[in-house]
């Protein structure tokens, strides 16, 4: 609400003449007294008439003993030249003071209810209560660390708490407590929740334990949702399955203990060979080789870490007949140590298996050749 000044009905003589843009008025001396005193952003609406029923409604900002501050043509009137002694400065309820006032349709409230540091005791809101506006309110349970009385507190901006009237503003919550404690769920039926995180490192969810000292963090970085510990960081499943309908689980060369593969399959990957081929072994393992030219260098890139046994099976198809492929150094063949001697015919298939536990610095190969 704005910051006007009710008071009584307060009445006076004009003591000066005015003419339609001046901004003192002033009234018969001693009369000043009736009237209010605004201070700042205050202010208390006047009305002007004279003895000819001209009238003007003027907004005063400060009072001078008996000398009005005002601003002129106000409420729908426009500014009017007054004569001493025959015009009263009055202070009357117009339709300005009214449209200050929560305006009421029906059993809706409309407009703004500031209540500053003021406070509402022992309401009950019932039915279906909607507070719209863009503020939000934040809240911890159990407030600060360290905390032992249950309740739910509003923060500040500066992240202590908030007060009304000198009080923190908290709502206790041992009742909610002992309703979860015995029912052991919420039952929201039909409802949707929603929780609202914003983007980047700023803007996260926190799941504590019961020391508040180690949590999860959900994390939104502006593509994917991060979730990443502080503490014992296990997130652990128990009795149930995990179904991955979309999508692919990246481990980024950790470990994944003891797992009972059902299931599985190698992801392949076709490459079209040329003069410089380089196969990256995080496309895929199975490599079906179109060789149409000759390949004087070949590597194979992203190899897993010295840690780690990788292994790549080549399918490698003649194009026209005849290509050849000059293998590196790097990769030892069995026996003689000779390198196998690929198929010429046009479409013919030879197999060759590579493995590395080096992290590609040595790779030892085997071969079988001339498949029909």
């Amino acid at each position: 609400m704005a910051d006007v000044i009710f008071t009584n009905n307060a009445s006076a003589l004009l003591a000066a003449s005015i003419n339609n843009s001046e901004l003192v008025i002033q009234v018969a001396g001693g009369f000043g007294v009736n009237f209010p005193s605004p201070t700042g952003a205050q202010y208390f609406m006047l009305t002007l008439e004279d003895d000819s029923g001209n009238v003007e409604i003027c907004k005063c900002t400060s009072r001078t003993t008996d000398l009005l501050t005002v601003v002129r043509g106000q409420d729908g009137t426009v500014g009017q030249a007054f004569t001493l002694t025959v015009t009263r400065v009055e202070i009357r309820l117009t339709a300005a003071v009214l449209e200050e006032f929560v305006q009421v349709t029906g059993d809706s409230m409309s407009g703004n209810l500031n209540m500053a540091t003021n406070e509402i005791q022992n309401a009950e809101l019932t039915g279906t209560t909607v507070i719209t506006g863009g503020q939000s309110v934040g809240m911890s349970i159990r407030g600060t660390l360290g905390q032992t009385n249950n309740e739910l507190v509003v923060p500040a901006a500066s992240g202590v708490r908030a007060t009304a009237g000198g009080a923190d503003i908290v709502v206790d919550t041992d009742d909610i407590i002992a309703l979860l404690d015995t029912a052991g769920v919420i039952d929201l039926v039909s409802a949707t929740v929603g929780v609202q995180i914003g983007k980047g490192a700023g803007g996260y969810l926190r799941i504590y334990d019961a020391t508040d000292a180690d949590y999860m963090q959900f994390v939104h970085d502006g593509d994917d949702v991060k979730v990443t510990f502080v503490g014992t960081a296990v997130l652990s499943f128990d009795g149930v399955d995990i179904d991955i309908a979309n999508g692919d689980l990246k481990m980024n060369d950790n470990t994944v203990d003891r797992p009972l593969l059902n299931d599985f399959a190698v992801t392949r990957q076709a490459v079209t060979a040329t003069t410089t081929t380089a196969l990256d072994y995080e496309a895929g393992q199975y490599v079906e080789l179109a060789l149409a030219v000759d390949i004087s260098a070949f590597s194979i890139i992203n190899p897993p870490a010295d840690t780690l046994y990788g292994a790549m099976r080549l399918k490698i198809t003649q194009g026209a007949g005849g290509q050849l492929i000059t293998w590196p150094a790097s990769v030892k063949w069995a026996n003689t140590g000779t390198a196998p001697v690929l198929s010429t015919g046009a479409g013919e298939v030879d197999f060759i298996d590579l493995w590395t536990d080096d992290a590609g610095t040595t790779w030892y190969g085997a071969f079988a050749t001339d498949w029909a």
